[in-house]
């Protein structure tokens, strides 16, 4: 069975010097965080790039501008100072997580497609499958260039289809985000959430 391992901080409560403390880079290796004005933001991209330093090490981008490795299969993703990085073995991988927060009818019919609207019944249900939707693209590496609509959010958790490969997901609550794991398989797996801050 295939295993994915999820290694997830939460910075929300940590300033950035305390979070440059417990990830021990260097900050010359961060100069590149110093375009970026939000707080928020560089705590998320000096979690990534941590993150891809201590457990994917050599990366690149692909043709479609998906991180890559030839020691694993990754995806990141990031919301509101939170980070979370899925790693396989064994298949492409795609996560995405989101904090929750308040939700318009207007996104979600520009999301939603007709057998996914009646499902949506709270900001819980909205965002686990614009979550799902997004790791799906994100698994397949092409990111989001389709209506929103004909990328699948349900089922939540299980098997979907989309440009002519099989995919599995499973939703995962974490306080109060959504997370969203998916891999390039017809076939049940395991995963690990681990925390690390």
């Amino acid at each position: 069975m295939n295993k994915v391992s999820i290694y997830l901080i939460d910075a929300r409560e940590l300033s950035f010097d305390e979070l440059l403390t417990f990830t021990n880079l260097e900050k010359n290796e961060i100069s590149f965080l110093d375009k970026y004005h939000s707080v928020s933001t560089k705590k998320e991209k000096l979690i990534s790039y941590y993150f891809k330093k201590k457990y994917v090490g050599e990366w690149y981008l692909g043709k479609d501008g998906k991180p890559l490795s030839n020691n694993v299969y990754f995806n990141i993703s990031g919301s509101k100072g939170v980070v979370v990085l899925a790693i396989s073995k064994d298949t492409d991988v795609g996560i995405d997580i989101e904090v929750l927060r308040p939700i318009n009818k207007e996104l979600i019919d520009y999301v939603c497609n007709d057998e996914e609207l009646p499902f949506i019944k709270s900001e819980v249900d909205f965002i686990s499958i614009w979550t799902n939707k997004e790791s799906v693209v994100k698994c397949l590496g092409t990111g989001i260039k389709n209506n929103l609509k004909n990328i699948p959010g349900l089922p939540l958790n299980g098997k979907k289809c989309f440009e002519g490969q099989t995919f599995y997901s499973k939703t995962i609550k974490y306080k109060d985000a959504v997370i969203s794991l998916t891999i390039n398989s017809d076939k049940e797996f395991d995963y690990e959430l681990i925390l690390e801050k």
